[in-house]
């Protein structure tokens, strides 16, 4: 709702327009002064093209889409004479407005108004249009990025669970190759121990050892 806050902002500064609930526009209420309107919030309802919306939604780089954009897929088109939001917003960012009072604003947007024979209503119509678009379009954008990091928490767990199982599975090749080394000083202590007792006992009969003693290893 930021633009239509804005808008709304901008409606207290200049004091022409005033929004009410439907039922808050009691039956015979005399019309008001010309600076200040009335208007009902059924007045403002503009129709926007949701479909659209979800449509520019779903398509890649979501947060990359312009508001023009939405703007458009949501069927939303300038009045005939012009005046949109987004145009009275830039007038009153100049310079020019910027340095008048609040009556000399009201009294040169009106004027401009006339001029293009545009209604105060119109204005706002535009604005709340183009407000209900971007809502629209936030909701659709908000779904996506959930699904999405629904779809990612679900991928980390797996991923996880993969780790896990995987660090596991080096504990137990860790654990397997103690045991070979053991097995395997155990072996060469036993095969040393027998080459000595041959070396040894034919010590008897020969005066030249022909059975060497291996030096105990490490296997890589």
């Amino acid at each position: 709702m930021r633009l239509f806050e804005g808008l709304q902002k901008l409606g207290g500064r200049l004091g022409l327009v005033r929004v009410v609930a439907t039922d808050a526009v009691a039956p015979g209420m005399p019309p008001t002064k010309l600076v200040t309107r009335t208007v009902t919030l059924a007045d403002l309802a503009t129709e926007v093209k949701s479909e659209d919306v979800r449509a520019l939604a779903n398509m890649p780089a979501e947060l990359s889409v312009a508001f023009s954009k939405v703007f458009d897929a949501a069927g939303i088109k300038p009045p005939a004479h012009g005046w949109t939001i987004e145009r009275l917003m830039s007038l009153l960012h100049t310079e020019q407005f910027k340095e008048m009072d609040r009556a000399s604003v009201q009294k040169a947007v009106l004027g401009l108004l006339s001029n293009d024979k545009a209604q105060v209503e119109d204005v706002v119509k535009d604005a709340v249009a183009r407000d209900h678009a971007i809502d629209a379009y936030e909701e659709f954008v908000r779904k996506k990025m959930q699904d999405r990091a629904a779809a990612r928490a679900s991928r980390t767990a797996d991923i996880q669970a993969q780790i896990q199982e995987l660090q596991a599975e080096i504990a137990k090749l860790g654990d397997d190759g103690k045991v070979d080394r053991e097995q395997w000083r155990k072996w060469q202590e036993g095969k040393i121990s027998f080459e000595k007792d041959m070396q040894w006992s034919l010590g008897f009969l020969l005066d030249t050892p022909v059975v060497t003693v291996a030096q105990p290893d490490s296997p890589s």
